[in-house]
């Protein structure tokens, strides 16, 4: 049976993934270094909060 956590974890890493392959595919489509930026910013935020949190 899936518990209200599983599906919290599934969606997010859904999420995260198509914001991955939307920011991937601007990026090569466009050439606009920019995208890449914001997803650089995305995962190193998303790690920022996971080490946060850890220590509490």
């Amino acid at each position: 049976m899936t518990t209200n956590k599983n599906i919290e974890k599934y969606l997010w890493i859904t999420t995260v993934v198509f914001v991955t392959y939307l920011f991937l595919g601007s990026f090569v489509v466009s050439r606009n270094f920019y995208e890449l930026v914001y997803l650089i910013i995305l995962y190193s935020f998303m790690c920022a909060v996971k080490i946060i949190d850890r220590k509490k």
